[in-house]
């Protein structure tokens, strides 16, 4: 975590801390009497990293989602409730979430807003199930996620499903890729979204060559870039996370291979580009509609709202966040309570503009109603790339 992060999110939580602290004594008892205790505020967790690689991009989603609080609260809450968001560290790592999870259900939450990486969310999903409460994942977007069979789980952030259909136009219609080598880190998300992909392109113009998978903590590409040059490679598609992908993209370019990069959302960051430097100019990647190419009323309100507050410009993920806890706002209204299961039925027939698109859910709960676009790297910014799938 950046220094600036730590600091603001340092602020913030003490803020958090102290607006929290005359109602957590209401929550001390079994989750179940926690919820139905009337304490004035709205007990809503948020499972974010905190901390490790991925950390600035939690502090981003939380950002957005601490903006939604703060706009409901002042226009008077939920059903006459103050939000109060209490946040737990995931670390992007299964075991932390699952700890995360059940300290968050001890401390009686009603819902649960947050999530960015699938293979921390995943083994949370049966802890929040038991509890009963409502699951909206802000950006982890496996489609393995709805596929559990639990009733309380709902993405903000499109399936992986949708991704693969993006990738693969790309490949096919735009850059007549010939040979694909896609890789992914091992994660849960990263081999949903490689899988889905090559499955897509199956029987296409593009070959898709086996799938390397690269562990997470490899900083060292050169066995994959051989299998690049062995091959013939035509294209890469990395499904993993940012950290990697710039380092991936600099090797590959050291090696002298020119041959189109790209990336899928879990690698659309700043810090990619910083990170990457003048390697990242014509990287492409496919990722949901971002608040920063809309030009609606709405979304520069966000971002100039965002920027005044945090100092800072909103990340990848941050409307998603935002759109996540105003998800939660007009379910509990359509359903007249705070009761969870009330809200997780009104979370299934729920639909509202949202700073992503419209906001509006599947029966297994996957996100309908936002669209993939293709983003290329250009000095050193993201721009929607010229030619779209």
């Amino acid at each position: 975590m950046t220094t600036k992060s730590a600091l603001r999110r340092s602020a913030v939580l003490g803020a958090a801390a102290l607006a929290a602290c005359g109602s957590l004594a209401a929550f001390a008892g079994s989750a179940s009497a926690a919820r139905k205790a009337s304490s004035g505020t709205y007990l809503v967790g948020v499972s974010e990293p905190m901390t490790g690689a991925e950390a600035e991009a939690g502090t981003e989603i939380y950002d957005g989602e601490l903006l939604a609080a703060a706009k409901i609260n002042a226009a008077g809450g939920v059903l006459g409730h103050q939000i109060v968001l209490k946040e737990e560290d995931d670390a992007c790592d299964p075991q932390t979430s699952v700890n995360a999870a059940n300290k968050l259900v001890s401390l009686g939450v009603q819902a649960m807003v947050g999530g960015y990486c699938s293979s921390a969310a995943q083994p949370a999903e049966p802890i929040y199930a038991r509890a009963g409460i409502p699951n909206i994942q802000a950006a982890a977007n496996s489609t393995t996620l709805v596929q559990g069979g639990y009733h309380n789980v709902f993405l903000i952030d499109p399936g992986g499903s949708l991704q693969a259909v993006e990738a693969a136009g790309l490949f096919t219609k735009v850059l007549k890729t010939k040979k694909l080598l896609i890789a992914d880190d091992q994660s849960t998300y990263a081999v949903n979204v490689a899988q889905l992909t090559a499955k897509d392109l199956k029987g296409s113009s593009t070959q898709v060559l086996p799938i390397q998978a690269v562990p997470a903590t490899n900083q060292d590409f050169s066995a994959v870039i051989n299998t690049v040059r062995a091959e013939g490679a035509t294209a890469i598609y990395w499904t993993g996370y940012f950290a990697q992908a710039a380092e991936f993209v600099r090797q590959l370019r050291t090696a002298g291979l020119t041959i189109p990069f790209v990336t899928a959302d879990g690698s659309v960051d700043p810090t990619f580009i910083k990170d990457a430097g003048a390697d990242a100019n014509g990287v492409y990647s496919t990722i949901a509609v971002l608040t920063s190419f809309l030009t609606g009323p709405a979304a520069k309100a966000f971002d100039s709202a965002y920027v005044a507050r945090f100092h800072s410009q909103p990340g990848p993920y941050s409307a998603y966040g935002y759109d996540g806890v105003f998800a939660l706002r007009d379910a509990a209204v359509a359903a007249h309570s705070l009761v969870p299961a009330k809200v997780i039925a009104a979370l299934h027939h729920l639909k509202f503009d949202g700073l992503t698109g419209v906001v509006s859910f599947a029966p297994n709960g996957s996100r309908i109603g936002a669209h993939f676009v293709v983003l290329e790297v250009v000095g050193g910014k993201y721009v929607l790339a010229p030619h779209q799938p």
